[in-house]
């Protein structure tokens, strides 16, 4: 990963860490003999009553005591962002590992707000570069990703279609053999997820309606395949009709908390409220994000998972698949494809 050698490298590696390009927001990045552990965003308007940006601090370093911690205010205005950075250094003390930041505009100021400016620009860096050649995306804001999770709907229509062809498909296969059809639809799809059609998107969508269905969608991530996971589960949420993407979203939440990508995984939190979904995995998903749990986690619960689960009767996968299994065409719309 990128070396950061100087303040420039650290302000050019942060939009990779975070998937986006920050703004009104106080970033928190946590080292652990010298490596990133978590790069954590807030919201500067929700850290302005006493006691946020303290309480902020105190979780991470009850999560990692041995931590140091760089704080970066970004903010139009200097002295809304000075004014957090100055009360999360004083309550970090021996653990901020450097110079607050403050980033406003194409300028930034080191340490306190009357010090020299420096240009920001930080797709010009070394670091910048060296995060985009491992496949770490700087999207130019938080929108542009909350966007990229929601359907189309100049393509409500095609969506409508799909979902009722997948309704109909459900009410053929019976409810003990929809474990096995998801594992077989998921394998599926994930050996090329950017080729799936949209009716099988949405059949996957359908299937996750089923709690075991479901749950087997979910033991199928890994931490080898979390991000072709996030992949499949982004177009499977944009594929489906407006209001239905429940089950996929929170899905996709543990594809991107497994794949270390926690921009993401909020952002799949916050459209389940705003489609005032209360999931069980939504809300064990919110649980791991309050705790700071971090992905290597994963392993463990994961083999709970597996080992709690009834075994699969693959009997009727092959049955099923010849109704129309992922990767073939089933009716109208099989071609279609989801960016």
């Amino acid at each position: 990963m990128a070396k950061i050698r100087n303040l420039p490298d650290l302000l050019g590696v942060i939009p990779h860490l975070l998937g986006f390009h920050p703004a009104e927001s106080l970033v928190v990045v946590v080292l652990v003999d010298g490596r990133v552990e978590l790069t954590a965003r807030a919201d500067l308007p929700d850290l302005q009553p006493s006691g946020h940006v303290e309480l902020l601090i105190d979780r991470l370093l009850l999560r990692w005591p041995a931590a140091r911690v760089w704080v970066v205010a970004y903010s139009s205005s200097e002295s809304a962002g000075w004014g957090v950075l100055q009360r999360a250094e004083t309550h970090l003390g021996d653990a901020l590992a450097g110079e607050p930041l403050c980033v406003t505009g194409g300028w930034y100021r080191a340490g306190h707000s009357s010090g020299p400016r420096s240009r920001h620009d930080p797709s010009s860096t070394q670091s910048a570069a060296t995060a985009t050649l491992h496949g770490l995306q700087a999207r130019p804001s938080r929108a542009e990703l909350r966007h990229s999770v929601r359907a189309d709907p100049s393509r409500a229509l095609e969506a409508e279609r799909a979902w009722a062809g997948a309704a109909e498909r459900a009410q053929r296969l019976a409810a003990r053999d929809r474990p096995a059809a998801m594992a077989s639809a998921v394998a599926a799809a994930l050996a090329a997820p950017g080729s799936v059609p949209r009716d099988d998107l949405v059949w996957l969508a359908m299937l996750t309606r089923d709690p075991d269905a479901r749950d087997r969608a979910l033991v199928a991530i890994t931490g080898d395949n979390a991000e072709t996971c996030v992949e499949l589960w982004s177009r499977v949420v944009r594929a489906c009709p407006q209001g239905v993407q429940g089950q996929p979203l929170a899905l996709l939440g543990w594809a991107a908390w497994v794949s270390g990508d926690g921009a993401l995984q909020c952002i799949c939190l916050e459209e389940l409220e705003l489609l005032h979904e209360s999931l069980p995995l939504q809300r064990l998903l919110d649980q791991l994000n309050q705790a700071i749990v971090p992905p290597s986690a994963w392993n463990q619960l994961r083999l709970e998972l597996v080992a709690a689960l009834a075994p699969l009767d693959l009997s009727q996968v092959g049955a099923d698949q010849g109704a129309g299994g992922v990767g073939q065409s089933h009716g109208e719309g099989a071609d279609d494809q989801v960016a």
